[in-house]
C-alpha cells in the first residue's frame, strides 16, 4: 500500500501540521505502508527533518501567489496558487500511483482535492477549521469539542468523518510516558515549569512570557525549561531574557524527547495548538494562550472542561502562576480525560482497511495481512493454529511465531498473493486469501472462519466478500479453490455458493477436489 502526504511547514504555518503528519507516517510505516511527502520549500520548512526520519520528500519550489484568485483565508500560506499546486502535485502522483492521498493544509480545499482524487483510491483530509469544502472519502478533525455536524455541508455525504481528541495524532512516546506522568502528579508540587509557545514562535511570544515571569512570585528552586523549534528566529533574544531571571533556565532547541520533558514538568505554558493534545495525554496542567484565530475554538472547549487555564493577555500570567497550588491537580485530572494518546493508531486502522460493499451484507472491512497491527498479527496466528482450522490446511503443524513473521514479510510486494483479515460490525469473522492472481482472468481462493466467535452466516459473509473483491478489484472471470474430499460440510457450502467440482486429485492418503465458479455466478447468493 502506498500513501502520499501533502503538507507544509513554514514561519507562517508553524511546525504542527508536519509533526502530526510525521506521527501518522511513522505509524503507517510500521503497518507496512510506503509513505512519501510532497512539501513546498517555504522558509522554515521541515523537509530535512522528514528525510531524516527516512521518508522521501518531493519538493516544490516557492512561486508566490500575489495574483491568485484563491478565495481561502490562508491562501498566502501555500507559496503558489492552488492551480499551480495541482499541476505540480499531479506529476508526482501520476508517478507514484498512491492508494491514499493525505492532505493537511489550510490553503487547500475542494478544488485541489477534486482535481487529483482520480489519481488515488481514497483522499484523507486532516483539518481543524471546518471553514471550507472538501472532496474526500475521510476527514479527521482532532479538535476537542468538534462535532460531525460541523462538517455536514462541507464534505460529501459518503465521507466518513472522525472528530474529537479521541483521534489526536500523538507519537507513541506520549502514550508510553502517560502512566509515569499521571502517577507523579498525585503529589506533584510546582518545582518545574515548561514553556513551549510553538515550534517557530516568529512573534517571540516566548520572550513576552519570560518578561512576565519577572513579576511572578516563583518558588526559589523552580527550574524553567524553554523548548524552541529549529527555525525559531528569536533564539538570541530568548537567551538574553532568560539570563535576567533569578531561577535556573534551560533552553532546548529541536528536542526529540518532548514526551519525557512534559512528563517530568509540573506546569506548562504554551499556545493552544497541537501540543494541547500532548499535554492532555500526560495530564500536564497548562496555562494556554490563544495565539491564532484557529486556536480559539479549542481553547474555549478545554477551558470549559477545566482541562487548561486560558489567558488572553500575558499580563495576567503572574496571578495564575502565584495560585498554581489551587488549580494544578484539578486541571491535571480533567486534561488526562481528553485523550489517551492512541489516536494515531485508530486513524491508521481506518486508512489501511478496505471497505467492500457486499450485496446482502452491506459494508465489510478487510485489512491486508501486511498492514496488520501486532495484536491482529497474533490473533491471526492463534486462529490459524486452532485445531478446527489447521486440520483442513495443507500445512497442519502449529505455525511458530518466527515462521508467521517470515510469512507476513514474504507477502510484501507480492502481486500474486493477498491475505485479508475480514471484519464485520467491528468483529473479526475470519480470513480470506487469494493466490495465483491473474488480472481479468482467474484467482485461487482460500477461506477460514474465526473459530473463537460464533457469528451467524460467517462463512457466507467471507465467501461473498471474497467474490466481490475478486470481481470488483481484479475483474476475474473465474474463481478456483481446492478442498479435501472428506470435508463434506465445506463442499456442500461451496456448491451452494455456485462452485462446481471439476477435478479430483491425490493428497497424502486422501484426495482433494478442485472447484470453480464463473462469470455470471460470481455474485449469486443461493
Amino acid at each position: 500500500m502506498k500513501s502520499v502526504i501533502r503538507v507544509d511547514a513554514s514561519l507562517q504555518i508553524g511546525t504542527g501540521h508536519v509533526l502530526r503528519c510525521l506521527t501518522l507516517a511513522e505509524c503507517l510505516k510500521d503497518r507496512g505502508v510506503d509513505v512519501s511527502f510532497i512539501c513546498r520549500k517555504l522558509p522554515g520548512n521541515l523537509i530535512q527533518k522528514i528525510t531524516e526520519k527516512g521518508f522521501q520528500v518531493f519538493e516544490l519550489e516557492v512561486l508566490g501567489n500575489k495574483n491568485s484568485r484563491d478565495k481561502l483565508f490562508h491562501s498566502a500560506w501555500l507559496g503558489a496558487t492552488q492551480q499551480i499546486d495541482v499541476q505540480q502535485s499531479k506529476l508526482i502522483l501520476e508517478e507514484l500511483k498512491p492508494d491514499c492521498l493525505i492532505v493537511d493544509h489550510y490553503a487547500l480545499d475542494y478544488d485541489w482535492e477534486s482535481a487529483l482524487r482520480h489519481l488515488c483510491k481514497t483522499v484523507f483530509v486532516i483539518d481543524d477549521l471546518a471553514d471550507r469544502k472538501h472532496d474526500c472519502d475521510y476527514l479527521l478533525d482532532q479538535t476537542f469539542g468538534r462535532e460531525i455536524k460541523h462538517y455536514a455541508d462541507l464534505v460529501p455525504k459518503s465521507c466518513e468523518v472522525f472528530v474529537g481528541a479521541y483521534y489526536s495524532l500523538l507519537r507513541p512516546e506520549f502514550a508510553a510516558w502517560r502512566v509515569h506522568s499521571l502517577e507523579r502528579r498525585r503529589n506533584s508540587q510546582f518545582k518545574s515549569l515548561l514553556i513551549n509557545m510553538g515550534g517557530v514562535d516568529a512573534e517571540n511570544r516566548t520572550g513576552a512570557v519570560l518578561d512576565q515571569l519577572m513579576d511572578c512570585n516563583l518558588p526559589n528552586d523552580v527550574e524553567i525549561t524553554v523548548v524552541l523549534g529549529l527555525h525559531c528566529p528569536n533564539l538570541d533574544s530568548v537567551k538574553a531574557k532568560s539570563k535576567r531571571l533569578a531561577c535556573e533556565v534551560m533552553i532546548k532547541v529541536n528536542i526529540d524527547n518532548m514526551a519525557e520533558t512534559m512528563a517530568n514538568s509540573d506546569v506548562a505554558i504554551g499556545a493552544a495548538g497541537t501540543t494541547s493534545w500532548e499535554r492532555c495525554c500526560l495530564g500536564l496542567p497548562a496555562i494556554q494562550f490563544v495565539e491564532a484565530k484557529n486556536q480559539k475554538f479549542l481553547a474555549e472547549n478545554l477551558a470549559r472542561e477545566n482541562a487548561a487555564v486560558t489567558l488572553e493577555k500575558h499580563e495576567k500570567l503572574h496571578s495564575v502562576l502565584d495560585d498554581s497550588a489551587g488549580w494544578m491537580r484539578s486541571v491535571s485530572l480533567a486534561a488526562a480525560k481528553i485523550t489517551d494518546g492512541s489516536g494515531a493508531l485508530k486513524v491508521v486502522e481506518e486508512i489501511v482497511k478496505t471497505r467492500v460493499k457486499v450485496k446482502g451484507f452491506g459494508e465489510i472491512d478487510v485489512i491486508d495481512y501486511v498492514n496488520l497491527n501486532s495484536d491482529d498479527r497474533n490473533y491471526v496466528l492463534s486462529m490459524r493454529n486452532d485445531d478446527r482450522v489447521k486440520k483442513w490446511m495443507y500445512t497442519q503443524h502449529d505455525i511458530l511465531p518466527q515462521e508467521h513473521d517470515s510469512f507476513l514479510s514474504s507477502l510484501i510486494g507480492d502481486k500474486k498473493r493477498l491475505y485479508l483479515l475480514v471484519k464485520f460490525e467491528s468483529k473479526i469473522i475470519g480470513s480470506i486469501n487469494f493466490s495465483e492472481v491473474t488480472l481479468n482472468n482467474s484467482v485461487t481462493l482460500g477461506i477460514f472462519a474465526n473459530p473463537f466467535v460464533r457469528i451467524k452466516g460467517a462463512g457466507r459473509i467471507l465467501e461473498a466478500t471474497a467474490t466481490e473483491y475478486a470481481y470488483s478489484i481484479w475483474g476475474v472471470e473465474k474463481i478456483k479453490l481446492e478442498v479435501f474430499s472428506d470435508n463434506l460440510r465445506a463442499i456442500s457450502f461451496y456448491e451452494k455458493c455456485g462452485f462446481k467440482i471439476i477435478a479430483v486429485g491425490p493428497f497424502g492418503n486422501g484426495k482433494t477436489l478442485s472447484m470453480e465458479k464463473f462469470g455470471d455466478s460470481l455474485n449469486d447468493v443461493k
